[in-house]
Order: C-alpha cells, then sequence, then structure tokens
C-alpha cells in the first residue's frame, strides 16, 4: 500500500512538471477536489448568516456535484445534517491522497480579485471553497440547488469557474479511481453576472463572446480565431486583470 501511494505521488508530480512545461495554464485553476478530510474541522456558513463547524462525516452527491452534507460537533461528537439549500457557504479541507497534489502555485496575490464571499484566511491554509448555485446540471436538467467548487477563488470577482467532477479528461493516469497525473477536464460551469452554464471544450467558440466579449482590450490580446482550451486559466485570469477599474 505505501508503495502504491509513493509510486502516485510520484506520477503526480511528474504530471504537474509536464503540464508546467507545457504552459498549460489550467493549473492557474485549483483542482477539482473528491474526497475530504474527517480530521479537519469544516466550516459551514448557513443562508441565516450561522457559521457552524465540525468534522465532515457524510457528503452525499448529485452527478457528482454536492447536494448533502453531515458534520460532527468536535466536542460533543452530536451530528448535524444540512441540505444544500440551507448552505450559503462552505469550506472543505481536502482528504486522502489529493491533499498531496493541493500546491501553493495557486495561490496568486491578487486579493482583490476574489469573490466577496471568500474567507481568505481559509483558503490559503488550503481549504477548498463550495458555493450553492441554483445550476443545470450539463444545461439539460431541472435546477437544483447544489454545492458547487469554486476553482479560480483568487479571480473570480467578474467570473467564477466551478469545478465539473464528471468532465471528461483529455488524458491521465488513473491510481485507486484518482485521476493523479496528466489530463485537462474537458468541461467546466461558468458563472458571470446572475447566469451559470456548463460549457465544453468543443463548445469554447460558442460561448467566447458571452464570457470574454465585453472587453476590447481582451479580444485585441486574445482573438477568437486562436483560443485554445488549455489557455482557459490564463484567459480568465487576464480578463479579469484587464476588467479591474
Amino acid at each position: 500500500m505505501k508503495l502504491k501511494l509513493v509510486i502516485a505521488f510520484l506520477f503526480a508530480a511528474i504530471g504537474i512538471t509536464n503540464a508546467q512545461d507545457e504552459k498549460v495554464d489550467m493549473l492557474m485553476f485549483e483542482p477539482v477536489y473528491n474526497s475530504y478530510s474527517p480530521n479537519v474541522v469544516s466550516t459551514l456558513i448557513l443562508e441565516n448568516g450561522d457559521e457552524v463547524k465540525g468534522f465532515r462525516d457524510d457528503v452525499d452527491r448529485k452527478k457528482g456535484q454536492i447536494y448533502y452534507v453531515k458534520l460532527k460537533d468536535s466536542i460533543t461528537g452530536k451530528k448535524k445534517e444540512f441540505n444544500a439549500k440551507e448552505i450559503k457557504e462552505m469550506y472543505l479541507f481536502p482528504g486522502g491522497f489529493e491533499k498531496l497534489t493541493k500546491t501553493a502555485g495557486h495561490i496568486l496575490n491578487v486579493r482583490q480579485w476574489e469573490s466577496r464571499d471568500l474567507q481568505s484566511d481559509l483558503i490559503d491554509k488550503g481549504f477548498i471553497f463550495f458555493k450553492k448555485q441554483t445550476v443545470s446540471l450539463k444545461n439539460k436538467k431541472d435546477e437544483r440547488d447544489l454545492l458547487m467548487q469554486l476553482i479560480n477563488p483568487k479571480f473570480s470577482s467578474f467570473i467564477e469557474v466551478y469545478g465539473d467532477p464528471m468532465a471528461k479528461k483529455t488524458t491521465g493516469l488513473g491510481i485507486g479511481g484518482f485521476n493523479v497525473a496528466g489530463g485537462l477536464a474537458k468541461s467546466y460551469y461558468f458563472k458571470k453576472g446572475d447566469d451559470i452554464f456548463w460549457l465544453e471544450k468543443k463548445n469554447l467558440d460558442d460561448y467566447y463572446d458571452k464570457l470574454f466579449g465585453d472587453n476590447s482590450d481582451f479580444i485585441a490580446k486574445y482573438p477568437k480565431k486562436k483560443i485554445k482550451w488549455k489557455m482557459l486559466g490564463e484567459y480568465v485570469f487576464m480578463y479579469t486583470k484587464m476588467s479591474v477599474k
């Protein structure tokens, strides 16, 4: 088992290095995490303003997105259950092997570009940020309240990008059900203004104007005919930078 973990870690390191060598700017996005530590105190901010802390006991999903959370009080051990519709935002810590892949490379000195909902101290400590969104999964299903992972927390003031846990990957190596090396997600959820939608790699051209078309400086630097999916992280980052007045 230890050997397997060591091998997995080495592959993860190789994957990150290769991505950097190829300047795959998707790495500006946080990884999409699917496991969360039961040993680190999580934080929930409820819609009524209450803050609840406790150890992650259970997480249930709908098509990969979280709709139910159970916490265990760190002192009494009492368990409390919360539906996504009750929660405004949530901070969980990555668990298992996945926590080894969370690197400092995602910490950018651009705090003024964050979502206003963020508790930056928790993000800087390595916590994953989730925010409730009313969303239609893959733009096809009935809308429902889900807790979605914001993967660009440091530059999310104009465009919020949310992970798609069910996204297909371009390439990758799976160990124990976890993709540890290489591979770019082929889909994400985007929110701009009040509009949230699912975007696939093959449809990036169709959504270019919706995402970036209101910024002439961006269009001049990154014209539609030259855009590449692997540069999406840089596009969102630069759009944010160019949109700050």
